[in-house]
């Protein structure tokens, strides 16, 4: 099928990219960058900034018009850069324009990432939380991507078109920005350096990046689509951990020589304590 990507630099959307273009199908990756990414061999790029499409270059670079956006782009996922006018400038401004631009030129299914922090307040009502569950978001990102499901869904209805929305848990692995849990616990590990942390008691799904990419790439020529309806489903791998386990377990899978100094930091104020999805749409929601 003929793809459009956004977001394929980044960490998520490297993946997804390499795995569309694994199963054969043609991508055009948008980027920011002056000169396109080194993985130009998965891809057309084409240099063209979100907020300001150049369309008459991107619909060049398809045979025909492309038929399904994979939409990854997304601004805020580090908290240290997250403030409210740029998560819901680029999170639903942008992406909304970009959406209904896509849908006039000839897109018909549009797939994009949500995440597991659109829910918020809400997981803690939950031991595992249905996709069904409204929003509580409880910061400027995860408001903004809670928001920018809710304009899917009027643009599916508005534009007879198909919508999927995928909200992962916690994803780690290659790839992943250096100042995030698993990339900066491996670096010490690797370095023999102590790692200090917080209680780690936080109890989270944490989702190998790889497994995200398999789901995005799915949806791509998924059956069970309507036109018109956004699907909403949680990505994870059903087994809840804490932050400390998950980190115990990594330190010894690289043979650190340095300690974890559990408890050293604080915790994370206003976070939620236990944040699980129910990755089984079929399946009932466990007591509370």
């Amino acid at each position: 099928m003929r793809i459009l990507l956004t977001g394929g630099t980044g960490f998520i959307g490297g993946h997804t990219l390499r795995g569309l273009a694994a199963v054969g199908h043609e991508v055009v990756a948008v980027h920011r960058r002056t000169a396109a990414p080194d993985s130009n061999d998965a891809a057309t790029w084409v240099p063209s900034c979100l907020g300001r499409p150049d369309w008459e270059r991107i619909l060049d670079a398809f045979a025909g018009s492309p038929e399904v956006l994979v939409h990854l782009a997304t601004y805020g996922v580090d908290p240290r850069m997250a403030d409210w006018e740029n998560c819901f400038q680029w999170n639903v401004s942008h992406a909304l324009d970009f959406w209904r631009a896509a849908v006039r030129h000839g897109v018909r299914r549009i797939v994009t990432c949500g995440t597991c922090f659109e829910y918020g307040a809400a997981c803690d009502r939950h031991d595992f939380v249905p996709a069904t569950t409204a929003p509580e978001p409880l910061g400027p990102y995860a408001a903004s991507k809670a928001a920018a499901t809710m304009a899917l869904h009027g643009v599916a209805a508005s534009l007879r078109v198909e919508g999927l929305v995928l909200r992962p848990c916690v994803v780690f692995g290659e790839g992943e920005a250096p100042n995030r849990l698993w990339p900066s616990l491996r670096q010490a590990a690797l370095e023999g350096r102590d790692f200090p942390m917080t209680s780690g008691l936080q109890v989270r799904d944490f989702v190998p990046v790889e497994k995200v990419a398999e789901a995005l790439v799915a949806g791509v020529t998924r059956s069970d689509l309507t036109g018109g309806r956004v699907l909403i489903e949680n990505i994870g791998t059903g087994e809840p951990r804490t932050v400390r386990d998950f980190a115990t377990e990594w330190w010894s899978h690289w043979g650190a020589t340095g300690r974890l100094l559990i408890g050293s930091l604080p915790d994370r104020p206003g976070e939620t304590r236990r944040m699980v999805p129910l990755v089984h749409p079929t399946a009932a929601d466990p007591p509370s």
